[in-house]
């Protein structure tokens, strides 16, 4: 028989198949000693005194921005401009206050930032989204999700009553059940003086009740972004008074972002920020009068809010036409020379 070395031709297909004959075991090389690692952190390095005590940045991003917005009616030789190459940022918990002379660009720039009217150029970013990229379903969503508005005509439903034009907002908004409707639509039209009106329906209506009714549908629904079109223009004193009230808590409480064109100067104390338009622009240094600080109060201000009487508002015509938010509590809020409130004064 053919042997394979000392291993037979058999054994070696055997072992093929089968495997071998088992070895001796091997042996164990000894362990070596294991190291645990240092789990005690080392210490950061030191600071310098002026980076310790440096204050913190905090960078906010806008909720709502616009960029060289651009819009026009008419063609050829009749086109006008509305607005033109405005920008503006506008920021969560801040009311802001458009304000201009009629014919200033101020209820456009409005319906251009609100998804409302498209414009000729530029862009418009609302949280995050550039909204004039969407088609119009995606647009319908978004407004029915995060916008609320006021105009400056009512646009309330003749057959509805003041509850049901709050309640169909709800229940075709936000799929809401009738009970809970009821309980938010009655609890804003309470807040607004229309607890007793609420069974009654337009034609019913004075125009301030008209105006509140229409408040309260845009406040019914906890909106991100609030746009009002001279909200308190046919209210009295005191209900003007609940109504500012109310656009006040909208930002401050409920975290929205609110836009008010507006004459009305009882807004301004409440006012986070104050653009003025003139001839379809955010007015610039050139265009407005220069700074005065601790100026004269109007008296058109003064009635309205006594308590700012001692050092009135801080008049501004100039700089950034991003206006910054003011000490509203020690020089006012930032207004405009130009502004008609205070034409005459």
């Amino acid at each position: 028989m053919a042997r394979v070395g000392k291993v037979t031709w058999k054994t070696a297909l055997f072992r093929s198949i089968f495997g071998g004959r088992k070895s001796a075991p091997a042996k164990k090389e000894p362990a070596m000693p294991q190291v645990k690692p240092r789990t005690k952190a080392s210490a950061p390095p030191k600071l310098g005194p002026s980076i310790q005590n440096a204050p913190a940045v905090i960078v906010k991003t806008p909720t709502l921005s616009g960029h060289d917005l651009l819009r026009s009616f008419g063609t050829g030789g009749h086109k006008t401009y509305a607005i033109q190459n405005v920008s503006v940022e506008l920021q969560k918990n801040e009311m802001n206050l458009l304000m201009g002379p009629s014919g200033s660009g101020k209820t456009t720039l409005l319906a251009v930032l609100s998804a409302l009217l498209r414009p000729c150029g530029g862009r418009v970013t609302a949280l995050g989204h550039e909204i004039w990229q969407m088609n119009n379903q995606q647009l319908e969503q978004f407004r029915l999700k995060h916008c609320s508005y006021v105009f400056q005509g009512f646009n309330l439903f003749p057959a509805l009553t003041a509850r049901e034009q709050l309640e169909i907002v709800l229940k075709w908004g936000e799929g809401a059940n009738t009970r809970e409707a009821r309980k938010r639509a009655d609890e804003v039209l309470g807040q607004l003086g229309l607890g007793s009106k609420m069974h009654l329906r337009p034609a019913q209506m004075s125009g301030g009740e008209k105006q509140r009714v229409a408040i309260g549908r845009a406040l019914v629904k906890n909106p991100s972004f609030l746009f009002a079109d001279e909200p308190t223009s046919a209210l009295d004193w005191e209900n003007g008074q609940q109504v500012i009230q109310l656009l006040n808590d909208v930002a401050r409480k409920r975290g929205s972002t609110v836009l008010v064109v507006t004459h009305d100067p009882r807004l301004m104390p409440y006012a986070d920020n104050i653009f003025h338009m003139a001839d379809g622009k955010l007015c610039v240094e050139q265009e407005c009068t220069e700074i005065v600080d601790l100026a004269p109060v109007p008296s058109a201000y003064s009635a309205y809010h006594p308590a700012m009487m001692p050092h009135g508002p801080h008049i501004a015509g100039g700089g950034s036409p991003l206006f910054h938010s003011s000490a509203r509590f020690q020089a006012g809020p930032r207004l405009m020379l130009k502004d008609p409130a205070f034409s005459g004064q």
